[in-house]
């Protein structure tokens, strides 16, 4: 019979097996939609569920039907990107417009429901840290209502936003496209922050999940290489692949880029004529796992952003 040590061991063994047989990209024309008290329709595109081996994360497209609104519940923090339609978020009783490109963060268990008052579906994505939150005991998911056709009168009710921010402690709840700052930096063609790395930009206070940028990269480039511990890539425009732990990945518009845990060095190619902008999300653990590794290279220094690629 095994001891306790020795099976620890093997499941290190494991893990690494786990992590370097795993997929890297969620195809966004092969998603499984279906309907939940929460959405009408859902679909798991990085997660558990679906063969990623993740830190306790998950990434999921919705869309609310024109004249629906989503469920009603709380959970753990969650950060949304709007990708169409438009409509607004009641959180804790208060109102968040919102309409394509706007990001909204929620706050731990926060109650919350997205209303769709526009003529198109809404279609958005979703990020949590449900999974770690859950198997450390800390996660509690309640549903208040289900999702369904709105009300006229119900929605008439609800008075104009107030502001985009939390009157709880001030922090940022909703930020528009034209809303976000361009960065200085050339790691990228453009990067356009938006919760920033650490979840701290811009007046958000993220701490378990952040959509923290919007990368553009040049036709014909490559963004710089650089690890840490993990990380989404949602593509909003273009196509490309990406370089993780030495192999390629291809991907294409509506994909989504998992680079797993284990600080592996990435990086991402445009070899196309057209711009690629690519959405990113990060998870809080991860900080608290960077402070504590040594001894590896963040970033490769010598392999500098937005480098003419060569055929």
């Amino acid at each position: 019979m095994s001891d306790f040590y020795t099976a620890w061991l093997e499941r290190s063994k494991n893990n690494h097996k786990i992590v370097d047989e795993a997929p890297r990209v969620a195809r966004g024309k092969d998603l499984k939609w279906v309907r939940t008290p929460q959405d009408y329709k859902a679909a798991l595109m990085i997660a558990p569920e679906t063969g990623f081996p993740t830190g306790g994360s998950c990434l999921m497209r919705a869309e609310i039907p024109v004249g629906w609104h989503t469920g009603k519940h709380f959970h753990g923090e969650e950060a949304i990107y709007v990708e169409s339609g438009e409509g607004f978020m009641v959180l804790d009783d208060k109102r968040y417009d919102f309409f394509p490109g706007t990001v909204l963060h929620i706050p731990y268990r926060s109650p919350h429901q997205l209303f769709n008052t526009g003529k198109t579906s809404v279609g958005y994505l979703s990020g949590l840290a449900w999974h770690l939150e859950a198997d450390v005991y800390m996660g509690k998911m309640e549903q208040l209502e289900e999702c369904g056709e709105n009300d006229p009168k119900v929605l008439a009710a609800f008075p104009k936003e107030e502001s985009q921010y939390w009157p709880e402690d001030g922090r940022r709840i909703a930020m528009h496209q034209k809303q976000q700052e361009k960065s200085d930096e050339s790691k990228h063609g453009a990067t356009y922050f938006l919760m920033g790395r650490s979840g701290k930009q811009n007046g958000f206070k993220a701490t378990g999940v952040a959509i923290s940028s919007i990368f553009v990269d040049l036709a014909h480039t490559k963004s710089h290489s650089h690890a840490h511990p993990e990380a989404y890539l949602y593509a909003l425009e273009g196509d490309g692949y990406s370089e993780i732990g030495g192999k390629r990945y291809d991907w294409n518009q509506g994909d989504a880029v998992h680079v797993p845990p284990g600080m592996m060095h990435h990086q991402h190619f445009n070899p196309y004529d057209r711009d690629m902008k690519e959405l990113r999300f990060e998870f809080g653990v991860r900080y608290w796992l960077v402070d504590q590794w040594k001894g590896y290279t963040t970033v490769d220094k010598h392999l500098k952003a937005t480098t003419h690629m060569v055929d």
